[in-house]
């Protein structure tokens, strides 16, 4: 232990702008939940609960349909960022992103009013409306998945920390000011969030001061790196990712959307548990160009706080839930401890991202696979016959073999 202690202290000297930059995320990240905390307390003071299975349902929808568009460039522009020194070439690279960013939120607009006309009869819920409507603002989404890569690959994580923080803040405060003074619905709140990450995107962009010089000559650096990589880790996060939500969609079908409601809830209380494992991890990705492996202390802090987590949420879940929420809401922590543990194997793969910086695109695709296999056939199997309980156990047994994949392959690359 004494060891231990004098390797941290060591480590907070040579690692000052990591240290730095991890605190600098989390503490954000742990404020932008407790904004988003006050959010939900006001979006289930201002729904019903079926209501807000309706809002929850939304998110559901528009985030698996957006993983089609994050595409296979953002990835191979966040590698090619953490092995590039060269700061004009940089701001290249944000520039070309940005027009990618932007032809992808055009399709993916398109795409959500394309599946306004069918989802209510998919799913047995009237959602249709509201998807049309609002598939013009929905142009934004594409460009969370662009700031957050290239941010991580060119280490500005105090970037990516201000676009999250201010994005809620700016929501908080319309829907607050509306809640106090007048009535909130679905439609509204929808809105309100979309109108919000879109004036965030645009102060974020700006700062980072994006050059569009060598487009042709940049992107046939991308286009050669989705070859080696960003195609196949996108295939696999596309399969992995889309089923991840797979539970809330069957749980919407078998049990009803109320229930969704309570399983989203739990899922935002037990998620800060992964905060800390990815901010850590995305502060030293640029570092991880120069390692041959991870160093052993990241695996030990990681999984030490990890378990602090879920003893923490054991203890204290039903307070959250009454303090949160309220009494129409206790629902909620009947699924917060066993969530838990999905979430602990969730944030100990999180130092695994050493993978992507070597460009071991295949291999972490066939662990997505593996994963998304167990994860469907998990859902198939227990959704309908124990509910949303099926779900969080498919989530536990999913990503337990995501974290062996992912360990397997990598004892596997630095054998060799």
């Amino acid at each position: 232990m004494r060891e231990l202690i004098i390797r941290s202290l060591k480590d907070l000297q040579l690692y000052k702008k990591e240290v730095s930059n991890t605190l600098s995320l989390f503490s954000t990240q742990i404020l932008v939940l407790i904004i988003g905390l006050g959010i939900k307390s006001i979006q289930t003071n201002a729904l019903p609960p079926k209501e807000y299975g309706l809002l929850a349902l939304f998110g559901t929808i528009s985030s698996v349909v957006v993983l089609f568009f994050h595409y296979a460039s953002f990835s191979s522009l966040k590698v090619l960022l953490a092995n590039n020194e060269d700061e004009k070439k940089e701001k290249e690279f944000f520039g070309l992103g940005i027009l990618i960013a932007t032809i992808l939120g055009i399709l993916f607009s398109v795409a959500i009013f394309g599946f306004s006309f069918f989802i209510d009869d998919l799913l047995g819920v009237k959602i249709g409306n509201l998807l049309m409507l609002l598939s013009p603002f929905c142009f934004v989404l594409p460009f969370q998945f662009f700031i957050s890569e290239i941010t991580i690959g060119a280490n500005k994580l105090k970037s990516l920390a201000i676009f999250h923080l201010f994005s809620k803040v700016l929501f908080f405060v319309s829907l607050f000011a509306i809640w106090r003074f007048s009535e909130l619905d679905v439609q509204l709140i929808i809105l309100l969030n979309l109108l919000s990450w879109m004036i965030s995107t645009l102060v974020i962009l700006s700062a980072l001061k994006p050059s569009f010089n060598g487009v042709q000559k940049n992107m046939q650096l991308v286009k050669a790196k989705n070859k080696s990589f960003g195609y196949a880790y996108y295939f696999g996060a596309i399969v992995n990712q889309s089923t991840f939500k797979l539970d809330e969609l069957f749980i919407t079908y078998f049990v009803n959307i109320t229930q969704l409601g309570f399983y989203t809830l739990a899922s935002v209380i037990c998620s800060p548990m992964t905060f800390f494992s990815r901010a850590f991890v995305n502060s030293i990705f640029k570092k991880f160009a120069v390692k041959d492996r991870i160093p052993l202390r990241v695996f030990i802090y990681n999984t030490l706080w990890l378990s602090f987590c879920v003893f923490f949420l054991y203890l204290f879940s039903d307070l959250i839930v009454s303090i949160l929420f309220g009494d129409d809401y206790m629902q909620a922590s009947d699924f917060i401890v066993p969530l838990s543990i999905a979430f602990l194997f969730q944030g100990m793969y999180a130092p695994f991202s050493f993978l992507s910086v070597k460009s071991k695109g295949k291999e972490l695709r066939n662990v997505a696979y593996l994963e998304a296999f167990i994860n469907v056939l998990g859902n198939v199997i227990l959704v309908p016959t124990i509910g949303v309980l099926g779900a969080i156990y498919a989530s536990i047994f999913s990503r337990f073999t995501h974290l062996i994949g992912l360990w397997y392959y990598y004892i596997k690359m630095i054998k060799s």
